[in-house]
């Protein structure tokens, strides 16, 4: 929060970070004030830090100022400058130190945040909470001669060789697929395309061309990727692919402009990964939002799933953990155990090539794919009204089915299931409902949407 609004906020025992980082609207929730403040807790602890942008008006603003917290603080900044999340984790793990992306992700333009990495993998909650202690206790300041210093790195060739030593580039090359490269004007508007073009690959730029410049949803999903999906049949395209904000999500749109359902893309990701593996009953980790689809592709080819809550940092844990072959998220987040340890868009979209050039076209991966009927939906609240929402819908009478409490409340039934949950990253809440006919997700829907609506409407009184 910015200024007092903020150390109210923690006074009120409510965390600054969400499901990924901390965000907000900029000069309500986020402004210069927090950044420098939270630069400066991160510096406190930390001889040299990496910074990174993406392209929102706002992010020069709060890159200077966390780069001046820190400095304050007696910590040295590499500024790496505009790029996509996951290239910030990458330079993190390779200096072998903490990293700071400026970013609000997926959100509207008006939103801005920071998200934190330690040496490649996102910070962990005892992380982020010895931050907002360090916040709280007030700015640290070095001596004159013990102040940090500003420098500047370039990564991108670095970056783009690992990417390339770890997916079948040798394949890619010799197809030469010919690419739609959609990067929103986004943080991935200059690494995406030099991505496939040194893959090999021919690249047909779109959204790539004015940084900042947000001329559809940062959000890819079907329902925000038409114009894009309609560029893929004008140019003749093998494939598109489409990133979100901060370069961390990626898309796929088949040769016939169709965008990849995300449960069915997750699903061609599991089943992919389990064969490359060669492992005998191969561990995958996705959440607890997606879809029965994915668990039956993955048990199918004899592997086993593990669940975690909603967020790329749960996903990146448990891989670890459990030493499984993928993870994933079905909003597009992957992340790989031979890589950094992040959601990795950049690789996923090489991933992507690499699945056309071994198996064909997307439309007829995607047409095996077992689906299924799903809806996702979101509620707006106030923030502060999250907890009081849920503990509400809690304090209902139980429905008939399984209950589950991994991530916000969960019932399964016979026939299909339903999430209710507390957005991570927006003031809102979320549903997700799947079923087994378009009659009964409409059920599901209905009661899962009253319990929400009922809920909202007694906070508010």
């Amino acid at each position: 929060m910015v200024g007092e609004e903020f150390k109210k906020h923690l006074e009120e025992g409510l965390s600054m970070f969400g499901t990924s980082g901390i965000r907000g609207i900029y000069g309500k929730e986020v402004g210069a004030e927090l950044a420098m403040k939270v630069g400066n807790a991160a510096g406190s602890k930390n001889q040299k830090i990496v910074l990174a942008q993406d392209t929102r008006k706002t992010s020069p603003i709060l890159a200077e100022c966390f780069a001046a917290g820190a400095m304050q603080a007696g910590c040295s900044v590499i500024d790496i400058g505009v790029c996509p999340t996951p290239m910030l984790a990458y330079a993190s793990m390779v200096e072998g130190c903490d990293g700071a992306m400026i970013t609000a992700s997926h959100n509207p333009p008006e939103y801005n945040g920071i998200k934190l990495f330690s040496k490649g993998m996102e910070y962990s909650r005892q992380q982020e909470k010895e931050i907002e202690s360090l916040v709280a206790s007030g700015e640290k300041r070095a001596e004159w001669k013990d102040c940090g210093q500003k420098a500047a790195k370039d990564f991108a060739s670095e970056y783009l060789e690992y990417l390339l030593s770890k997916a079948d580039a040798k394949t890619i090359r010799q197809k030469s697929p010919k690419v739609l490269v959609d990067a929103g004007n986004a943080a991935a508007y200059r690494i995406a395309p030099m991505l496939f073009e040194a893959a090999g690959c021919r690249v047909v730029r779109h959204l790539c061309d004015e940084p900042g410049n947000f001329r559809r949803n940062l959000e890819p999903n079907p329902s925000t990727l038409s114009q894009t999906a309609k560029a893929v049949v004008e140019h003749g395209c093998d494939f598109g692919v489409a990133f979100d904000g901060d370069g961390d999500r990626a898309i796929a749109i088949d040769e016939a402009g169709n965008t990849l359902p995300l449960d069915t893309q997750l699903s061609i990701f599991c089943e992919h990964f389990i064969k490359k593996s060669g492992k005998q009953s191969p561990k995958v980790v996705t959440t607890v939002e997606a879809s029965l689809a994915v668990r039956e592709a993955v048990e199918r080819l004899g592997g086993r799933m593990c669940i975690t809550p909603v967020g790329s940092l749960h996903v990146a844990e448990e891989v670890r953990r459990q030493q499984a072959v993928f993870g994933g998220e079905p909003c597009g987040e992957y992340v790989y155990p031979f890589a950094t340890p992040c959601a990795e868009g950049m690789l996923s979209a090489l991933f992507i090539a690499e699945i056309f050039c071994e198996y064909g076209r997307l439309s007829a991966l995607a047409s095996k794919a077992k689906t299924s009927f799903m809806e996702r939906r979101k509620y707006k609240c106030p923030p502060e009204s999250k907890a009081g929402i849920m503990q509400a819908i809690a304090q209902r009478p139980q429905l008939e089915g399984r209950l589950s409490a991994v991530d916000g409340i969960r019932y399964d039934f016979a026939d299909g299931w339903m999430l209710i949950r507390p957005s991570g990253t927006e003031p809102a809440i979320r549903l997700t409902c799947e079923a087994k006919s378009p009659k009964r997700l409409a059920e599901i829907v209905q009661r899962a949407e009253k319990m929400i609506m009922d809920a909202i409407s007694s906070a508010a009184n």
